[in-house]
């Protein structure tokens, strides 16, 4: 079950970023999901037939089929990527997607993404957050 929750949350980021896009991607995700649209919405929603599917051992295949498709369409449209980030840590070229839960964490105050092996060096916390901090402070005194 661990898995699928992951699944899920990593299907959710994926939708967000196809709503988004103007290429028609979530019109083939939606295809794709069969009448399933809360798959995006909220990722701890199930059906009934989610719940079977769970039990007959095949909706994980389907998540997986599902992200797949969806974050092959985000790697290669350039509205989607231009939407990724660059780690604020180690500023490194590649860009990293919130959904890429392997090797990036998320900030949970705003949102910024970082590889996990930059994250694990500077354990002080967000780089973003403590320079939004630091301007809010100035402005303060100014």
């Amino acid at each position: 079950m661990h898995l699928i929750g992951r699944s899920r949350e990593q299907l959710k980021l994926l939708g967000d970023y196809l709503g988004l896009c103007r290429s028609g991607a979530l019109k083939e995700l939606s295809k794709r999901l069969n009448h399933r649209n809360y798959l995006l919405e909220s990722p701890h929603r199930f059906s009934i037939a989610d719940l079977q599917q769970i039990a007959d051992g095949v909706y994980e295949g389907f998540l997986k089929a599902l992200i797949e498709f969806a974050s092959q369409h985000v790697y290669h449209c350039d509205l989607c990527t231009q939407r990724g980030f660059i780690c604020q840590i180690c500023h490194h070229h590649d860009i990293i997607f919130p959904f890429e839960f392997d090797t990036t964490v998320r900030c949970a105050e705003c949102k910024t993404v970082f590889h996990q092996s930059c994250q694990a060096v500077v354990k002080k916390g967000c780089p973003r957050c403590a320079r939004r901090r630091k301007y809010q402070e100035q402005n303060v005194f100014t």
